[in-house]
């Protein structure tokens, strides 16, 4: 009887340890992020920093969702859904030679702060009734069917965290399945699919504490600001408003260089100037990926690096002449003196490995041989980062950590990845792999040789990229699909594009390998 017993408890476990490989969902899942729904209209017009523009193309993927939702469908927005970063109310010169905007709200010029509650319920309150059509599809959607609606925060819509926020996005749906997750992430509930923004391992990007972001300062609770929320004030804010696609190409940096690109040698100097900070960090970071492989660099003496004068900062833009001339040129004509002294640990530390990797640039002086903590990040790559990212999170979030999801899917970046393998290593499970992809944003988005193709157009010959419009570029948008399974997801990337006759379908692949 005893061993009867025993065999039974060790067949018991064997059952429990295979839960995950008898995984099973009927309903399908149907993930989506980037949207940001913003500013809305100005009279007939489109605001001109405003992404998303395509409701009844949604209304058609809304269409197709329903269609095959069978059983039921879960929609998943994963972040940057609301454009809570960008402020309705902001007035801009629309002058490129001399850009700027003016922001009444949400503390613009502190480098540390951002929305509190009240302001960040003010710009969702814009936004909701700039957008009531988008809220109202959801909504029927949701009412039409066994069919339910999840809202992740993400680095743009971050303030869906502040109580009054949440509460005011759920009230347009009382009564029907529609989740802000508080938790800063979806879990499927067999346990299967993880999802977030994504923008917890990018450093630029991320908060601390999420999802509790907040900082409180004389008795008032704010949102934390990320640099890169100072980055689309300084960089978007202005740029956008006199160049509407340049956040609409394959990635952020790609938009800035082909605005700059695109204007004049003056133009670009002023923009050098007013952007200093943002092109030294972004050249820093590209060329610091360069020394991938390396096992020791450098401990940098952060403190003298700070104190550098500013002929110190202009050789990282060496690799790009253009840059580098505008740079220099409006260093000469005094648009451009930059202060170092306002830089973080990991900013010095990107900087001074772009330097330790350029011929011919002058070095950071060091403080030992040994790897700083700050700088591995930039040294491990982006692909290590969501490793090292996922072995930390998976197993908290789930209810066996040595069960972990078997699928990720993020968005953040704008561009689409398809499914792929991500090796883990080893944890308490044993060896783990996990499918990751990337959703991409819902929104129009081009490669630079998709806008040479546009431009080459007959129409389109007595325009340059700047003349563009979001409306001009291709009708693509990709998402993430599960369809209901046993066993394991299977996970597809598809492209919602719009044919020839004016009609939308799904095929397989991202927007910007479509024709």
């Amino acid at each position: 009887m005893r061993k009867l017993l025993i065999r039974l408890l060790v067949f018991a476990a064997a059952v429990l340890a295979m839960a995950s490989a008898w995984a099973d969902s009927d309903r399908h899942v149907v993930l989506v992020s980037d949207l940001h729904v913003g500013a809305g209209k100005v009279g007939n017009d489109w605001n001109k920093i405003e992404d998303f523009r395509w409701q009844a193309d949604f209304d058609s993927f809304l269409g197709w969702v329903a269609a095959r939702g069978g059983k039921g469908s879960d929609l998943v927005f994963v972040g940057d859904t609301f454009e809570l970063w960008q402020s309705p109310t902001m007035t801009c010169t629309g002058d490129l030679s001399n850009p700027a905007c003016k922001i009444p709200d949400c503390n613009e010029d502190d480098t540390e702060i951002g929305c509190n509650e009240q302001e960040a319920l003010a710009r969702l309150e814009h936004v909701i009734k700039a957008h009531a059509d988008f809220v109202n599809s959801l909504r029927s959607f949701v009412a039409a069917g066994d069919h339910r609606v999840f809202f992740i925060p993400g680095n743009h819509d971050a303030a869906l965290l502040f109580s009054k926020v949440q509460a005011r996005l759920l009230a347009e749906f009382a009564g029907l399945p529609v989740t802000v997750e508080s938790r800063g992430y979806w879990l499927s509930g067999d346990g299967e699919i993880y999802s977030d923004h994504g923008h917890q391992f990018d450093d630029l990007n991320q908060f601390d504490r999420w999802p509790a972001p907040f900082v409180d300062r004389k008795g008032i609770t704010y949102l934390r600001k990320p640099w890169g929320e100072n980055m689309v004030q300084q960089f978007y804010n202005q740029y956008e408003y006199v160049f509407p696609i340049v956040d609409n190409l394959s990635d952020e940096w790609t938009g800035v260089k082909f605005a700059l690109d695109q204007a004049s040698f003056r133009q670009t100097s002023v923009a050098i100037g007013k952007l200093f900070r943002f092109v030294l960090l972004q050249e820093s970071i590209r060329q610091a990926f360069i020394a991938l492989g390396e096992d020791q660099l450098p401990q940098w003496d952060r403190k003298t690096v700070r104190r550098m004068p500013t002929d110190f900062f202009l050789d990282i833009l060496k690799p790009e002449p253009r840059l580098y001339a505008a740079a220099s040129a409006s260093k000469k004509s005094g648009g451009l003196v930059f202060d170092g002294a306002s830089l973080t640990d990991n900013e010095v530390d990107a900087i001074c490995a772009a330097k330790n990797n350029l011929a011919g640039a002058t070095p950071c002086p060091k403080l030992s041989t040994e790897l700083g903590a700050a700088v591995k990040g930039i040294f491990i790559g982006k692909r290590q980062m969501e490793v090292d990212y996922l072995r930390r999170v998976l197993p908290q979030v789930a209810a066996d950590p040595r069960q972990v999801a078997s699928v990720y899917v993020f968005g953040h970046t704008h561009s689409a990845v398809e499914p792929a393998t991500l090796p883990l290593g080893e944890m308490k499970g044993g060896s783990v792999n996990v499918v990751h992809a990337n959703t991409g944003a819902f929104q129009r988005v081009a490669s630079p040789s998709q806008i040479e193709a546009i431009l080459a157009q007959p129409k389109m010959r007595t325009k340059v990229a700047l003349d563009l419009q979001p409306e001009d570029l291709p009708a693509c948008y990709n998402f993430v699909w599960v369809q209901p399974y046993k066993g394991s997801p299977g996970v597809k990337l598809l492209r919602w594009s719009q044919r020839a006759d004016g009609s939308f379908a799904d095929s397989q692949g991202t927007c910007l390998d479509a024709n």
